[in-house]
């Protein structure tokens, strides 16, 4: 008989973890579950922001929809504005090892949002990898010129250029 056969499978164990239905918790365990999710979301924020709806129909302007606007759920992560607190992705929550407070910070296109209230009063700070991954993720623009010197304070911190995906350049036939 081999060997393998002798040793108790993982997925045999008692001690497996099972998934946990919430609506079937006691109330004082509900508490103690948002408690400790609480501790694991940390500087998680959800914002519902008023998205202008796309006209979907070119044939006029005899659309129901025309000028209505719906309600988008953002849902973003904050960094700690304390020096040497590591810097969070807005978008996902996951932290890098780049530090607030040092020159790494430099490379990343920082936004505060005071308007949001927070825990400790502070303004949420966020961190985007550009100004362009800022527009997509809230549903909005950055003018063309706050980009561009984004882009050239990136560039003369590094000491090289970093590849922009810029708006086509269209061509006017007279």
């Amino acid at each position: 008989m081999s060997s393998f056969a002798e040793v108790a499978s993982v997925c045999d164990s008692d001690n497996s973890t099972e998934s946990i239905n919430y609506n079937d918790l006691t109330a004082d365990e509900k508490a103690e579950v948002d408690e400790a999710k609480k501790m694991f979301e940390k500087d998680k924020y959800t914002i519902r922001k008023s998205i202008p709806r796309k006209n979907q129909n070119n044939y006029g302007n005899n659309s129901k929809n025309n000028g209505k606007h719906y309600i988008k759920k953002i849902v973003m992560y904050s960094t700690r504005p304390t020096p040497r607190a590591c810097i969070r992705d807005p978008v996902y929550g996951t932290y890098s090892t780049d530090k607030v407070g040092t020159k790494a910070e430099y490379n990343y296109f920082k936004v505060r949002m005071p308007d949001i209230p927070t825990e400790d009063r502070t303004p949420l700070t966020l961190y985007y990898d550009s100004p362009e991954g800022y527009e997509k993720h809230q549903y909005t623009r950055v003018s063309t010129d706050i980009k561009n010197a984004w882009h050239d304070r990136r560039t003369k911190n590094n000491g090289f250029s970093i590849p922009r995906f810029d708006a086509p350049k269209f061509i006017v036939i007279k």
